[in-house]
């Protein structure tokens, strides 16, 4: 059992891991995702590695956004797959999809202020903590050459609010 604040609030562990979670998450938008990504650059190395040009992605964002950036990229791959018959497109979809993960961050975070939490939203929190992992495991190259803090701040806030969903006093 956690212990009481003056509000009466739940302080334990799950609590803890929750706001670290959502600060993570907040803070990962404004880091580079990849290496050399002044704030764009590397994103293109990523699209390659994908079957796809970048420029044909379209992908943008505003310079002191980096994760915006990285979230429409991954838009596009969802979107755009340029890779048909290669029997690649299916990476290309699954890396995309990391985009809309987001959504599911996003609904843990209202759920968490409105003290709505659950074990399933904690379940769905972790899935897709899987889901934005397939960055690491389905790229042909080192992760830790090709991703930068951004990325890691990222996908450890979606573990940090997962674990804390489950952990947490449920209301």
């Amino acid at each position: 059992m956690g212990k009481q604040g003056k509000g009466g609030g739940d302080r334990g562990v799950g609590s803890h891991l929750l706001l670290l979670g959502i600060v993570l998450y907040v803070v990962s938008w404004f880091v580079p995702v990849v290496r050399g990504q002044e704030i764009f650059g590397g994103l293109g190395n990523i699209a390659g590695r994908f079957g796809s040009a970048p420029a044909a992605l379209g992908a943008s964002g505003p310079d002191w956004l980096p994760g915006w950036t990285a979230c429409d990229f991954a838009w596009h791959l969802l979107i755009e797959a340029k890779t048909p018959g290669t029997g690649e497109e299916w990476k290309q979809r699954v890396v995309g999809s990391t985009c809309l993960t987001n959504l599911v961050m996003l609904v843990a975070i209202v759920c968490t202020l409105a003290k709505r939490r659950s074990v399933l939203l904690g379940l769905c929190v972790l899935l897709a903590a899987g889901v934005n992992a397939s960055w690491l495991y389905l790229g042909d190259t080192n992760p830790f050459e090709s991703y930068a803090a951004g990325y890691y701040l990222w996908l450890a806030s979606f573990v940090l609010v997962g674990m804390g969903l489950l952990t947490s006093k449920q209301t």
